[in-house]
């Protein structure tokens, strides 16, 4: 096979959140698709500055910043790409097909029933998922809960309920509670659970998951825990929509573990084809850092609350 093609491609959402898609020419390799508009980078180019000149050749608009979101590496029958996605964080002018190509905005949960090409289909997953993982601290008072769901939905957080599985009374009103402030929810284990909840994610520990043989029956997102090279490709093996890797940092709640570092991260998330979020010894500051190294974003307990 030739050697790997690098595409610079954006991520670009309007004031509702609506993302920004173009349609390709027939006649053209994936033709019809519709895809996240950008293009192949030039020798010595910056993925920065291919996807600016792309967004002005495409569609007109004039790019003034980005940060990473994910990279994936994918081989089609005839050609193996390096897509490397960026959100565009800001921009000028309203978007045109410059080449005749139609564009418009879609809802992130209205991508699912459009074609686009197979390498563009995890960032269609991980546009369902949120910006962090918030978990549930296991001695956190209702009152305190409900005081930081506000500012959670605000960040973008979703919710990952850990430790109630065996309290479904306790689990069904705080989910409901979070609910109540369009959060994104995730459970852990038990699918059973997870479907009674109403549950976005199915998270499952590395406990559970290495029993498995295939993946769990739930019609949501199933996400798996992994802290190594053999896990994570188990995790691909399975077919999961989200991996939790960690520990990045040194953290109390697992001291023995070894740290994974932000280079041991970038290694195993960086072109697989699932959006990874990076956990132990994190915080929010580290946003920036985790989506340099390839996850999609990041989760923590005790500075997410």
């Amino acid at each position: 096979m030739s050697k790997v093609i690098e595409v610079a491609a954006a991520i670009i959402r309007d004031a509702s959140g609506r993302v920004l898609l173009s349609r390709r020419p027939s006649h053209k390799h994936q033709g019809d698709c519709w895809e996240f508009p950008g293009g192949k980078c030039e020798p010595n180019e910056s993925m920065e500055a291919a996807l600016t000149r792309e967004l002005d050749e495409e569609l007109g608009l004039t790019l003034f910043s980005s940060v990473p979101f994910m990279t994936i590496d994918h081989d089609y029958p005839d050609r193996r790409v390096r897509l490397c996605f960026r959100e565009v964080t800001r921009f000028r002018g309203q978007p045109r097909g410059r080449e005749g190509q139609p564009v418009d905005w879609f809802a992130p949960e209205a991508l699912q029933e459009l074609v686009l090409p197979a390498a563009n289909q995890p960032v269609v997953t991980a546009l369902r998922l949120p910006e962090a993982w918030a978990i549930l601290p296991s001695h956190l008072k209702e009152a305190d809960f409900l005081r930081a769901l506000p500012g959670q939905a605000e960040r973008g957080y979703g919710i990952y309920f850990r430790g109630l599985e065996n309290r479904p009374a306790e689990l069904q009103t705080r989910v409901q509670q979070a609910r109540e402030h369009g959060l994104t929810i995730m459970v852990r284990d038990d699918p059973e659970v997870a479907r009674k909840v109403k549950a976005d994610v199915l998270h499952l520990s590395s406990d559970v998951s290495r029993s498995l043989t295939e993946r769990p029956q739930f019609d949501g997102l199933v996400s798996m825990a992994c802290h190594n090279r053999a896990e994570r490709d188990r995790a691909l093996v399975l077919g999961v929509d989200q991996i939790l890797l960690s520990p990045v940092s040194a953290t109390p709640t697992h001291p023995e573990a070894r740290p994974l570092g932000w280079p041991g991260l970038a290694e195993l998330a960086t072109g697989i084809p699932v959006p990874v979020y990076a956990l132990g010894g994190v915080t929010p500051a580290d946003r920036e850092q985790a989506r340099k190294a390839g996850a999609r974003g990041i989760a923590g307990i005790r500075a997410f609350w």
